[in-house]
């Protein structure tokens, strides 16, 4: 079946090195816009964005994020951190910034842009975590939590297409098990 959003879905791909080329500032604006009308539990709308330009800070969340994704954070002329007041929705948070984290993902890639899914939460929430040196840095107050980053730009490299899983190997009817 053909259509725009499913097409976005299907084409979607996470990009780990990033042009210089600068983001205009209304497709930032669209992709938060993107976030901020994700679903969320009772609609609490838990999350923040934080939209990080300056490049000594691109670089110090660098330093703390997993080593796949070092270098791209360094070279995408935007990162947007997705985060969540978890005391604001204290059983649903997570799942609240993912869906924000991935219409925003989805958006970009519907503008022409490219981005990667850094996840950074830390379930335990431990004090040395990557999530809690990343709320360090950007100074949140001590009951939001990061879900994730997205360094946001242009592809330095093509991606390429990777297979699925067909819909037989992970579809179940009426029980688990089932086909």
């Amino acid at each position: 079946m053909a259509n725009e959003v499913l097409d976005a879905i299907r084409n979607r791909r996470s990009v780990l090195r990033f042009e210089s080329a600068q983001v205009e500032e209304d497709k930032v604006e669209a992709i938060l816009e993107a976030g901020r009308w994700a679903p969320s539990w009772i609609n609490k709308q838990p999350w923040s964005f934080i939209v990080v330009i300056d490049q000594e800070t691109k670089d110090e969340l660098s330093e703390v994020v997993p080593t796949t994704f070092v270098q791209g954070l360094k070279e995408a002329p935007v990162c947007i951190a997705v985060t969540v007041d978890a005391d604001e929705d204290p059983y649903h948070h997570v799942e609240d910034g993912a869906a924000a984290t991935q219409n925003m993902a989805l958006a970009a890639h519907s503008l022409g842009l490219n981005t990667s899914w850094i996840g950074v939460y830390d379930l335990t929430n431990q004090k040395n975590s990557a999530e809690s040196k990343v709320k360090d840095i950007l100074e949140l107050p001590k009951k939001h939590r990061v879900i994730a980053l997205l360094p946001l730009g242009h592809v330095k490299y093509e991606v390429p297409k990777k297979d699925r899983k067909t819909l037989r190997q992970i579809v179940y009817r009426e029980k688990f098990g089932k086909r």
